[in-house]
């Protein structure tokens, strides 16, 4: 530990670079002897390097060896589990006495060690940079409190409210409140056409990733972990798409809730002609031109790979 601290201040007093840090680590490490387990504890400074430390000592040490520890000594907070997904596990906590949550990407066994660090870093840090690029494009989205490069967490807003599937399904099961679902659908449309305007694709549009805030009725976009920036049209028309078919898989029983979005979607937007013409070629074209790369990138491909349509 006390090899590692020196590492960690002789790297924050110099700002040191990728170079810079492999050679104060060389010239520690020969001499250390680590114990069974490591804790790294960091400064807020320090967590500007947590990059490249991470990666070094996740090479040079066993991995379930290795025991990482902030300042904000966020694992000894009470973490609820509230969902686990494919690439992320969400928790309730707590965050300077604020209710928050924590989103924790976690390592994939079948990935080798350096490798899935990097990649995790590269998502974790897209994501944020993408939800706090919402955020300046006026989308309501969670306040994002803090990013933490060594357990791959982001710690964000908690929101007080349900999502909007529960409110659909509701409908679905009570009868239509005509007021309200046409609240929601404007506020679709908005929040969409902003995101797209300002050069940013959700890339998991579904009423899951959708909050209803309590009291304001706001809604909020939450999830970016498969977003990125695109000015195409084809990239926004698959957002819309991928959206539509959730509407219609989930909540047939709204009625034309995806034709109130796409009335708001047109209000809002500068762009929006563009990107109605891609969709509007939906079954007839882009599925087809799937094939074509120079048209699609491939994220376009691997959405429509997932529901199916690849």
């Amino acid at each position: 530990l006390e090899d590692l601290s020196k590492i960690v201040n002789e790297c924050s007093n110099r700002r040191a670079s990728k170079e810079g840090f492999y050679s104060c680590f060389d010239s520690f490490s020969s001499s250390a002897s680590f114990p069974a387990t490591v804790a790294i504890r960091l400064s807020p400074d320090s967590l500007l390097l947590g990059r490249h430390i991470v990666i070094v000592v996740c090479a040079r040490l066993p991995r379930n060896k290795l025991r990482m520890d902030c300042e904000e000594n966020v694992g000894k907070e009470s973490l609820v589990l509230i969902k686990q997904g494919a690439e992320a596990r969400v928790f309730e906590s707590t965050f300077v006495g604020r209710r928050s949550i924590v989103k924790e990407r976690f390592s994939k066994k079948y990935r080798h060690p350096i490798l899935d660090v990097k990649l995790t870093l590269k998502r974790l840090n897209a994501e944020a940079r993408c939800m706090t690029k919402a955020r300046k494009l006026g989308v309501c989205t969670p306040v994002l409190y803090a990013v933490d490069p060594l357990l791959h967490s982001l710690t964000l807003e908690y929101i007080e409210g349900v999502s909007v599937k529960d409110v659909f399904l509701e409908f679905g099961a009570n009868g239509i409140v005509e007021e309200r679902l046409d609240d929601i659908a404007a506020q679709i449309g908005e929040a969409i056409a902003k995101l797209h305007d300002g050069g940013l694709s959700h890339g998991d549009l579904t009423t899951s990733n959708m909050l209803v805030r309590s009291g304001t009725n706001q809604l909020v976009l939450i999830d970016f972990g498969l977003s990125f920036t695109s000015t195409l049209p084809e990239d926004k028309a698959v957002d819309l798409y991928v959206l539509e078919r959730a509407l219609l898989s989930m909540h047939s029983s709204c009625g034309n809730v995806m034709d109130r979005i796409l009335t708001a979607y047109r209000k809002s937007s500068k762009q929006w002609s563009a990107t109605f013409n891609k969709l509007a070629q939906g079954s007839t074209s882009i599925i087809p031109l799937l094939k074509k790369p120079t048209l699609f990138s491939n994220f376009t491909k691997m959405v429509f790979s997932f529901w199916g349509y690849a």
